[in-house]
């Protein structure tokens, strides 16, 4: 056992300035171990037509976290931060917070298996562009 996790915290350094990285360890219920799942890091910047609406979604798993902010160019937009279950119709949208802001900052924990995310409507005259970055536990973030 000491030797695989020798295996898997050792990281090869090239240079004499470089920092090696450690990564945490997860232990599974058989006794190995594997190295746990990075943060993940994405963004998307959308344009919303006046009159439309647009959706941006978080893919994660039940009890899964991650950080947010999304901001427009200057305008502002209604917005509704909720959850769903794309495959199951049946089960209600979460909602999170709705309002109306040109940004927001906060933290998401899904309170089920889904998506989870943005849906902004655009209720001015101009197209408004909107920007959304997040980490942490989430497999994709796309467009809906």
């Amino acid at each position: 056992m000491f030797a695989l996790l020798t295996r898997l915290l050792v990281v090869p350094v090239s240079l004499a300035t470089a920092t090696p990285t450690v990564l945490p360890l997860t232990a599974l219920s058989d006794g190995a171990a594997t190295v746990a799942a990075q943060a993940k890091r994405d963004s998307m910047t959308v344009t919303i037509a006046p009159a439309k609406r647009v959706e941006v979604k978080l893919v994660m798993k039940k009890g899964e976290n991650a950080t947010f902010e999304w901001v427009t160019n200057g305008a502002e937009v209604g917005y509704n931060l909720h959850g769903e279950v794309p495959t199951d119709p049946s089960v209600k949208a979460h909602i999170y917070k709705r309002g109306s802001s040109k940004g927001e900052k906060g933290t998401i924990e899904a309170v089920f298996d889904g998506v989870h995310g943005w849906s902004w409507r655009n209720n001015g005259e101009q197209p408004v562009t909107v920007t959304v970055k997040a980490s942490g536990q989430f497999s994709a973030l796309k467009a809906m």
